[in-house]
């Protein structure tokens, strides 16, 4: 995979986060990162439990879209 010319959705990029988080926790068995990553699990019909937290996520990608030079 090139970084430089991969580019992932929104909904993409999410997964990708709770995967490394879900990695992360598998490594360090830490409880705290256990129950961050639990509360960011998507459910069956592939939303957050909280709509906030999504409404939080395209903050930051906004965030980073507007920081990142063309």
């Amino acid at each position: 995979m090139n970084a430089s010319t991969e580019t992932l959705t929104v909904e993409q990029a999410y997964r990708a986060m709770l995967a490394f988080l879900a990695r992360e926790v598998e490594l360090t068995e830490c409880s705290d990162l256990a129950d961050l990553l639990a509360g960011y699990r998507l459910g069956e019909d592939g939303r957050t439990s909280d709509p906030a937290l999504w409404d939080e996520w395209l903050a930051a990608v906004g965030t980073v879209r507007t920081a990142q030079p063309d």
